[in-house]
């Protein structure tokens, strides 16, 4: 599995929207982020029709979460651009496994499937407010992260 670089992307123009209470225009995320503007608008898109992220018209318009920063997690992120999460192609719901069509999953389709629910259970875990939250440490993050 690899993140890719639009659900990166999709990270920081989340996070910016959370440290505002005012809306922000496509340009200057595009701007304040570094990234090309017509990618800054695909995502938006795609943002949008996940609900995560909602548009204002007018003079003070823009975007702005359509979710608490607190409910939002890096996996609704995460999937809103790029899918479902999959550490292997076998994961998909639509995949028939070709090397043994008989039998509904051999073991490394199981222990895949048990690795990427732990990656998708810890990224439910972390939301966008802890990802601004100043008084939340990178270790603490990480010590959420490692608890089983």
């Amino acid at each position: 599995m690899r993140i890719t670089q639009e659900a990166d992307y999709a990270l920081r123009i989340c996070t910016a929207l959370a440290q505002t209470d005012t809306p922000v225009g496509a340009p200057r995320l595009s701007e304040e982020l570094s990234i090309p503007q017509s990618f800054t608008s695909k995502i938006l898109r795609k943002l949008m029709l996940a609900g995560i992220v909602k548009s204002t018209r007018g003079v003070n318009g823009g975007f702005s979460l359509n979710i608490a920063s607190e409910d939002l997690s890096l996996k609704q992120i995460i999937e809103s651009v790029d899918g479902v999460i999959a550490i292997r192609h076998c994961l998909l719901p639509e995949h028939v496994c070709s090397r043994h069509p008989s039998k509904p999953r051999c073991k490394f389709h199981l222990v895949f499937e048990e690795l990427n629910s732990i990656i998708t259970s810890r990224l439910e875990m972390i939301s966008i407010a802890d990802m601004v939250n100043e008084d939340i440490s990178v270790s603490a993050l990480i010590e959420r992260i490692r608890k089983i």
